[in-house]
């Protein structure tokens, strides 16, 4: 049995809509989830009110939901919270940032085999004191891991990022010979492990408009990405580029690849977005740990209104499961 442990996210958004909606469609329609468990870390009593709200039918029972006759434990690690649906609140924050804080040690302490974060708002998490900017960077920050990889993918397309919740202005000065060596490799080495492609290519985007044209449109093509490249070539690691991400991803070169190396958030995030339909996934690399998310927000605006979709949430709980097999399947290959 794969034991998966899931936040609720932030309690105002559509976090715990998404898991519940993705939990009774695995279990009616996958054979796969028949060996896998899913705990709770958040509140019962949060739970309960969120989903009595939107009408939804389950039943909570010495602190574990019931969804489709299979029971989830609840850990209750937070305090309750009134659910405000579609607000930013210092109390939502809380809740969240204590529901991830409670599943990352877990997870590190080997009492999960992957965890799976629900949505939250970075003002509500920012308002209740979390200094990061995002799941990624705590994550991180708690599995001493420098640069993490963020990874969002839908089936055979994969996006990594050089950098992630950066500030467009500061970009070309995260953007630096070092770190793309390192993330590359981070990116090359999971796509070993955690999704089992034998000889990954990766193709890496440019930073400038037509990729500089050899510098007349900026020189960080010329001066930081192909030397970037030469090292990883030198290394064994596969890449190609950098192309300009327009025609990139327009005239379709990315079905050519295993992956695609950004240099920034939206240079990246944008067509993967569109090209998923809203069944996105977002992993983060170079983790001792499996961690998954769904590539959306907290969708505050239709929060509470039962129009939430939760493929992006099924294709999590399934990544997570391919993931941790990939891995387990890698690690015998090694002894």
């Amino acid at each position: 049995m794969m034991n998966i442990i899931a936040t609720i996210g932030d309690p105002n958004g559509i976090g715990i809509e998404c898991l519940a909606k993705a939990i009774d469609y695995l279990i009616a329609n996958c054979r796969w989830f028949e060996g896998v468990n899913i705990e709770i870390s958040g509140n019962a009593s949060i739970v309960k009110d969120y989903l009595t709200q939107i009408h939804y039918p389950f039943d909570i029972s010495d602190d574990s939901l019931y969804l489709s006759g299979r029971a989830f434990k609840i850990h209750n690690i937070c305090e309750s919270h009134q659910i405000k649906f579609g607000e930013t609140s210092k109390s939502a924050g809380a809740v969240a940032a204590r529901a991830i804080e409670f599943a990352l040690l877990e997870t590190i302490a080997k009492k999960f085999d992957a965890m799976l974060t629900m949505p939250i708002s970075k003002e509500s998490i920012q308002l209740a004191g979390w200094h990061f900017p995002g799941h990624t960077e705590m994550i991180a920050s708690a599995c001493k891991v420098h640069n993490p990889l963020m990874l969002l993918f839908h089936n055979n397309i994969r996006v990594g990022l050089i950098t992630t919740h950066t500030p467009l202005k500061d970009v070309s000065l995260e953007m630096t010979f070092s770190k793309i060596v390192q993330i590359a490799t981070t990116l090359h080495h999971s796509l070993l492990k955690d999704f089992a492609i034998k000889h990954p290519r990766i193709a890496v985007l440019g930073i400038n408009p037509h990729a500089g044209e050899n510098g007349n449109i900026g020189r960080e093509e010329l001066e930081i990405i192909i030397p970037a490249m030469s090292r990883l070539k030198e290394r064994g690691i596969s890449t190609e580029g950098p192309f300009p991400a327009d025609g990139f991803f327009g005239f379709g070169e990315y079905k050519k690849f295993d992956a695609i190396l950004a240099m920034y958030h939206d240079q990246g995030l944008v067509p993967l977005k569109l090209l998923a339909e809203g069944g996105g996934v977002n992993f983060t690399a170079g983790l001792p740990i499996v961690r998954t998310s769904p590539d959306h927000g907290t969708a505050f605006a239709i929060a509470g209104k039962s129009l939430a979709n939760p493929q992006s949430t099924i294709a999590a709980i399934h990544s997570a499961y391919q993931i941790f097999n990939n891995r387990q399947a890698a690690n015998k290959v090694y002894l």
